[in-house]
């Protein structure tokens, strides 16, 4: 695999653990009670995340073994509903407010159990992964690719919520007022947008 490669499936998984929305409400909240307990509800949510990313991988690489005509056809899906996660990026009325931030004194292992739980009851994450995912996969894959599409969605999600803890814990809660995730909101969206756009040129070639 090249770096090159890692590099474009680190910046996908990257946006789409950046976009604003209820789990970053609840890595928020937890933060909120202590540092280590944003940070084990980051790993929690970044588990969930990789078990979704796993399941897709399979499937995707089952469907590419097997039916290459439904796995093109996902494929073009895919890179229609990639365009629409960025147009709705772009146009989401879904908002972070600070009245909906409550300070509790739940345990730590109950933040991870938090974090994990929102990611794996959210089905879309798994739509999301299919979505993405069915772009790097293909029949000549190796297990290394296939292992590195996992790890890479689990722990550049968990991380990004370690970051965004740790920001909260030292800098507070001002820092991520209403015009900041709405500007993380349109750049995801626009990164969405050019991302679908260079791989619908890239399949018509």
């Amino acid at each position: 695999m090249s770096f090159f490669l890692f590099i474009k499936i680190f910046f996908i998984c990257l946006l789409g653990a950046m976009s604003p929305g209820p789990s970053m409400l609840i890595v928020i909240n937890n933060a909120l009670i202590s540092k280590l307990n944003g940070i084990m509800t980051s790993i929690g949510h970044g588990l969930g995340i990789g078990i979704y990313a796993l399941f897709a991988v399979i499937g995707l690489d089952l469907l590419a073994q097997n039916n290459q005509n439904i796995f093109l056809f996902l494929k073009v899906i895919s890179i229609i509903f990639l365009f629409y996660l960025g147009v709705s990026s772009l146009f989401n009325k879904y908002e972070l407010n600070n009245k909906d931030y409550v300070k509790s004194n739940k345990s730590y292992l109950y933040g991870f159990a938090q974090g994990f739980t929102i990611s794996i009851l959210n089905p879309k994450i798994f739509v999301f992964f299919a979505a993405i995912y069915s772009q790097f996969i293909s029949i000549e894959n190796n297990e290394i690719l296939n292992i590195t599409l996992v790890l890479t969605a689990m722990i550049v999600d968990a991380i990004w919520y370690i970051v965004l803890t740790f920001l909260i814990t030292f800098v507070g809660i001002s820092s991520l007022t209403k015009q900041k995730t709405k500007i993380i909101k349109k750049i995801v969206g626009i990164f969405f947008i050019l991302i679908s756009m260079a791989l619908i040129f890239n399949l018509i070639k």
